[in-house]
């Protein structure tokens, strides 16, 4: 019995000095993308989802974002196994999108862009209180194209009501400032 218990000693104590040893492991880097590759049914569409803890971001100024958080000469790397004449990379929340369309070189052609239900900026806000003072915002969207990183159409499309009647005002942000100065 004696030799029994200390063969078990002695194994119990090679197991504890065996989980004493020490592993080094390799350095590990944790990066977080704002922007998440999503699947489609087309293998050469690219869609990005944007998070939801940067979709305000994304929604107040797209263009800004994409140039942030996207880097068109990473991703031509990426799929330069495929002989492509442009690219359309397309990013999205659930409040809308942004489309952009670059040349085989990672030049940036155009844009398109489509957002339902966004703040509405300052000089968008007077003027739509000027036009309907009295009414209640229901809805609205925002549709913008541009070429390169200008855009040259930008249309606020709102709906608002007032003693169940209702109408769509068409508020152009770059006419805004011209009506004031014509009118003065």
């Amino acid at each position: 019995m004696k030799t029994l218990v200390v063969i078990l000693m002695l194994v119990s104590f090679s197991f504890n000095s065996y989980a004493q040893r020490i592993t080094e492991l390799e350095e590990t880097k944790i990066a977080y993308s704002p922007i998440v590759l999503a699947e489609t049914d087309n293998p050469d569409e690219y869609r990005y989802e944007v998070n939801d803890g940067f979709a305000a971001e994304f929604t107040e100024d797209p263009m800004a974002f994409m140039e942030s958080y996207f880097d068109i000469s990473e991703f031509i790397e990426e799929v330069k196994d495929k002989d492509y004449n442009s690219y359309l990379v397309r990013f999205s929340s659930d409040k809308g999108f942004l489309e952009a369309n670059y040349s085989k070189d990672g030049e940036l052609n155009r844009t398109r862009q489509l957002f339902k239900d966004v703040a509405l900026p300052l000089a968008v806000r007077n003027e739509l209180w000027r036009q309907t003072e009295g009414w209640s915002m229901v809805k609205n969207s925002y549709k913008a194209k541009g070429k390169r990183d200008l855009l040259d159409q930008e249309q606020y499309r709102i709906k608002v009501v007032k003693n169940n009647k209702s109408k769509i005002i068409k508020i152009d942000p770059k006419k805004i400032n011209e009506e004031r100065l014509a009118g003065m």
